[in-house]
């Protein structure tokens, strides 16, 4: 298993959880089946360039930025106060 492999399960369930969607909802916003977002996030499959680039674009569009490809010692991420409002709302459902 790759390092690269595991950053971008651990970004994917970061930024699903920082927005307050579930598997399904974050695999309609992507673009992508529902057993994708749940085989990238528990490693059983390699996320492939277009989902990433997906993800990275829907978590930028809801204000999350989460650097996959900075230091290899950590995985940065930063959540808008907007971000943190809409999550609020969506978890308070």
């Amino acid at each position: 298993m790759t390092d690269e492999k595991v950053r971008f399960a651990m970004a994917m369930r970061i930024g699903r959880a920082a927005l307050g969607m579930n598997q399904q909802e974050f695999a309609q916003a992507l673009g992508v089946a529902k057993s994708t977002v749940a085989r990238n996030e528990t490693l059983d499959m390699a996320m492939r360039a277009d989902t990433l680039t997906a993800m990275l674009r829907v978590l930028r569009e809801h204000g999350i930025e989460i650097d996959v490809l900075g230091s290899p010692d950590s995985l940065d991420i930063k959540v808008s106060q907007a971000a943190l409002s809409e999550a609020a709302k969506r978890l308070a459902k």
